[in-house]
């Protein structure tokens, strides 16, 4: 009895597990808009301002909105391409222009101007296709801005959190060798004075020699964690408002 419920119960339960699971979708679409902050926004976070400036100086973000920009261009002209098949053609009755040549009265037979006009056939198919292709063609060119900002504002967010890591490491592998230049200032005295041995100072030397090489490459590495930030974000670090 049991087992004859059960599909009962899937299918009462399947409308609103559907709905949910829409309306779960629809809750996570994306505000592209909010992905780049504008410059209206004042009280942005250091993050958001760096991703603002590297939107803003990144020349990759001008050459994609003149591509949408030249893609609703293409939609204009598609649009207003059937001047290009449409024609019209007129003549005029010689004997309007100059009566005197009528000498036997042949106007009355004639008329006196027709036009003609003739459109093609493929006006009706080819003109909304093609405006149809080149809307999508401004929808690529906007989906690509999109992409852009998410691919830009993750690398801005990477390279900064790498940044700090590195400015932290360094902080900490300083700190250790002005430890470590004290225990040897001490050691050299001590040393001197015949309180140890010269295997202990050299050992305290040796240390020493390895932190300031460990504080060396964490130097660079937090340099080059700079330079890169900077090269996204087009100014000095140390200039972002």
């Amino acid at each position: 009895m049991v087992g004859n419920l059960k599909p009962e119960i899937f299918k009462l339960l399947a409308g609103p597990l559907m709905a949910f699971v829409a309306f779960v979708s629809i809750g996570q679409s994306i505000d592209y808009n909010s992905i780049i902050l504008p410059e209206s926004v004042n009280d942005a976070s250091f993050e958001e301002k760096l991703v603002r400036l590297a939107w803003k100086n990144n020349p990759s973000t001008k050459i994609l909105n003149r591509q949408v920009e030249t893609a609703q261009i293409e939609v204009k002209q598609a649009r207003w391409s059937f001047l290009n098949d449409f024609r019209v053609q007129g003549n005029i009755n010689e004997f309007v222009l100059d009566e005197s040549t009528d000498l036997a009265g042949r106007a009355a037979f004639f008329p006196k101007y027709n036009i003609t006009g003739q459109v093609s056939l493929g006006f009706f198919v080819d003109v909304p296709l093609e405006v149809k292709k080149k809307k999508q063609q401004v929808a690529i060119a906007e989906s690509t801005i999109n992409q852009q900002k998410l691919a830009l504002r993750a690398e801005v967010l990477t390279r900064y959190e790498k940044y700090l890591m590195n400015r932290e490491s360094l902080l900490v592998q300083t700190e250790i060798v002005e430890d470590l230049f004290a225990s040897l200032s001490l050691a050299e005295q001590q040393f001197q004075n015949g309180a140890i041995k010269l295997e202990e100072y050299n050992r305290i030397q040796d240390r020493y020699n390895a932190q300031k090489l460990r504080q060396i490459n964490s130097q660079g590495d937090f340099n080059i964690s700079k330079i890169e930030l900077e090269e996204l974000i087009g100014v000095k670090l140390e200039n972002v408002l």
